[in-house]
């Protein structure tokens, strides 16, 4: 299929830099999508906090406007930018940041880049007190929190599988199964799996069954528990065709299947047959994937 369907290339790159925009945007963090100046120098560095190691970069003499008001006098000389970068690499912490957004214990690997050298390159971009940080690449080990579930997540459902018990096969008996048997629940877990993943245990009540749910390892009150971390299987529906019988009874091998012009655009993301997002078949780097245009959609209108 990616040998003859012409799909519009994604890089990368370029896409964890928009989704680390978009993620921090919707935190409500003041963060932009920009290009550095080529005019400008910039000090760059290393940064190793809980999130990961990450690369930023900051304005020489705009940080040192700043941060350094009495010391403007370098701002005028045409070699102060290594004098910048020596305080720079002095200070504890140079720049502040919001802990959520990125946070670092330490700064390290310090050097200058001249803005020209960037040019055509879009960056994540944070407005601190100190300068705009430059984010060059992202932390390496970041693992977000979970989110509360969206509105349109609420609809997904899951199969909730009630498990009493277990038993080996060496227990069970050895002659042929017959109407009427008895077997052993050897080992009564009395489980609740969700995803294949075991959620929590029961008890039997005269109502029925009192469900003891497992609670997440880092609790939070604003993340709904541990069903909210659940594995949801996705499908990815580049279309549907009706057939007859007798048309599938005809297919051959090599046969090609027509698809709509439009196919490409507008593939259906759907989780448990419930479609929950559209959008485009694109090219990631060597894999397919899916750009989505809307989310949502198909939810509570069945």
């Amino acid at each position: 299929m990616t040998s003859t369907l012409l799909l519009r290339r994604v890089a990368p790159f370029d896409y964890e830099r928009r989704h680390a925009v978009a993620r921090w945007q919707r935190d409500g963090h003041p963060v932009r999508l920009g290009q550095p100046s080529p005019q400008t120098r910039y000090i760059t560095f290393w940064a190793q906090g809980g999130h990961g190691l990450w690369q930023g970069m900051v304005g020489a003499r705009e940080w040192l406007q700043t941060v350094c008001l009495q010391w403007s006098q370098w701002l005028h000389q045409e070699d102060a930018d290594q004098e910048i970068l020596a305080l720079f690499s002095a200070v504890s912490r140079p720049v502040e940041i919001a802990p959520d957004l990125l946070d670092y214990q330490r700064l390290f690997g310090f050097g200058l880049i001249p803005g020209e050298s960037l040019q055509g390159v879009c960056l994540p971009c944070i407005s601190t007190p100190q300068s705009e940080l430059w984010v060059m690449e992202g932390p390496s080990q970041r693992k977000p929190p979970p989110r509360p579930l969206q509105s349109w997540s609420q609809a997904v459902s899951q199969v909730l599988r009630i498990v009493l018990g277990s038993s080996e096969l060496d227990r069970l008996p050895h002659r042929q199964l017959a109407k009427g048997d008895v077997l052993v629940i050897a080992e009564q877990t009395r489980q609740l799996f969700m995803a294949d993943r075991c959620v929590g245990q029961f008890t039997f009540v005269k109502e029925g069954l009192h469900m003891q749910l497992t609670p997440p390892d880092n609790p939070s009150p604003s993340v709904p528990g541990v069903l909210s971390e659940l594995p949801v299987k996705l499908e990815f529906v580049l279309g549907e065709v009706t057939l007859s019988m007798a048309q599938l009874n005809e297919f051959i091998e090599r046969q090609v299947l027509p698809l709509e012009s439009t196919a490409a655009s507008n593939v259906e993301v759907r989780a448990g047959g419930k479609c929950i997002a559209v959008g485009e078949l694109v090219q990631l780097g060597d894999r397919l994937g899916v750009e989505l245009r809307e989310v949502g959609r198909g939810i509570g209108n069945e």
